[in-house]
């Protein structure tokens, strides 16, 4: 265990070293560099190349830093912060090379699948980002240690770009039970809904068990103080409205 601490303390402090270098970061030449340093972090500390991390998708990256029913959450965060500052030097770069490339919101398909062959940069960029926040929510809701990298202001960056995109079912799954987990209500329930209305229109197989488990977050919600539920970015009334809309639903109704 003490090993562990000493590996997870070195990685950080060379991770600490690389954010300083990328302060600021203008020259091309030094870009290329730190891209470099990035890729030779992966293979030194995580045993993982950049291309192999671009393939896997994020389950498959978590198994890898399972051991029996332990999971290391703190390797995975440092992991995940590592690959978004690669996928930001990335998008740094190549939007160098096209200055035209502009940033909208759009579809963006095969998340979860590998990223080897698709030629628009956007497209990568965002599913790189993609992947690193759904590693940073797990190792968070598995109790990782947020003090030890900017987890939080990274994870707020990644969502403020990648709301704008298409969320697959399983990351948006992930996002509104992590969010109501942080008393992130408001967010919660916007997450919530995309989720249904997901199923609605393309998954209607799962939109009654969706909207049973809709159902159980307004029951927690309903036994929060109102003062809880403001700090959170929810009213009573909002609450109160959000509930009948989900008990009227016709995936519900058919449920019942």
């Amino acid at each position: 265990m003490l090993h562990q601490r000493d590996y997870l303390l070195r990685l950080i402090e060379e991770m600490t070293r690389m954010f300083g270098q990328a302060l600021g970061l203008k020259e091309k030449k030094k870009r290329e560099q730190l891209i470099v340093e990035w890729d030779e972090l992966l293979q030194r500390r995580f045993r993982i190349s950049g291309e192999l991390a671009d393939k896997l998708p994020a389950e498959d990256i978590i198994r890898l830093f399972q051991t029996g029913e332990r999971l290391h959450a703190d390797e995975i965060q440092a992991l995940a912060i590592v690959l978004y500052e690669r996928a930001k030097l990335e998008w740094g770069r190549s939007r160098h090379d096209n200055e035209s490339s502009l940033f909208g919101a759009a579809e963006v398909p095969r998340y979860g699948e590998s990223m080897m062959g698709t030629d628009n940069d956007e497209t990568i960029y965002i599913l790189r980002l993609m992947k690193s926040y759904e590693l940073l929510l797990e190792a968070t809701s598995q109790g990782s240690d947020r003090r030890l990298l900017p987890v939080q202001d990274s994870m707020e960056a990644i969502y403020q770009v990648i709301k704008g995109y298409h969320i697959d079912n399983r990351l948006r799954e992930r996002m509104w039970r992590w969010f109501e987990k942080e008393g992130r209500l408001a967010e919660a329930e916007d997450s919530l809904f995309e989720w249904l209305n997901s199923a609605e229109r393309h998954h209607p197989e799962q939109a009654a068990s969706r909207y049973t488990q809709a159902l159980k977050f307004y029951e927690r919600l309903d036994a929060m103080s109102d003062e809880t539920l403001l700090e959170g970015g929810l009213s009573r009334e909002e609450v109160i409205s959000g509930r009948e809309d989900v008990s009227k639903s016709t995936a519900w109704q058919m449920e019942r």
